[in-house]
């Protein structure tokens, strides 16, 4: 049923954008439980976006969760709003701090281009709701 309607090649660049989009997502979810073992310059970072470290394992476990809900096709769309909501938050992290534009502020959005852009690619029930006009 998943590749109704949907040519391989299409469906193995959706296959492999969402696996990078996962891959990405899902290191950076766990990497919130080793406080302990990331470089100081990157908890400081950390600190400047205005989250107390103490709030890092609750935002890895919400990443965790919505990410693997993305990475299984019967909750894939769920997952995707889920980690739409989570890199909005993010990009308005960054606003909120005066962050650069192109490297942090448009990077979560970035993620969520390609991270519609893959499901999009790899499910027919997307593609029926959003088809692209000839």
């Amino acid at each position: 049923m998943e590749s109704e309607n949907i040519s391989k090649g299409q469906l193995w660049t959706g296959r492999i954008l969402s696996g990078l989009i996962v891959a990405f997502l899902l290191l950076d979810g766990v990497m919130k439980f080793f406080l302990d073992k990331m470089p100081k310059e990157a908890l400081a970072d950390s600190e400047k976006l205005g989250y107390p470290m103490s709030t890092m394992p609750g935002i890895g476990t919400t990443l965790i969760v919505s990410t693997l809900l993305y990475a299984f096709p019967r909750t894939a769309i769920v997952g995707g709003i889920l980690l739409t909501g989570y890199l909005g938050g993010a990009v308005a992290t960054h606003v909120r701090v005066l962050n650069p534009w192109g490297s942090h502020i448009l990077f979560p959005v970035y993620m969520g281009i390609i991270l519609w852009a893959g499901l999009y690619l790899r499910n027919p029930k997307l593609r029926a709701i959003f088809p692209w006009q000839k």
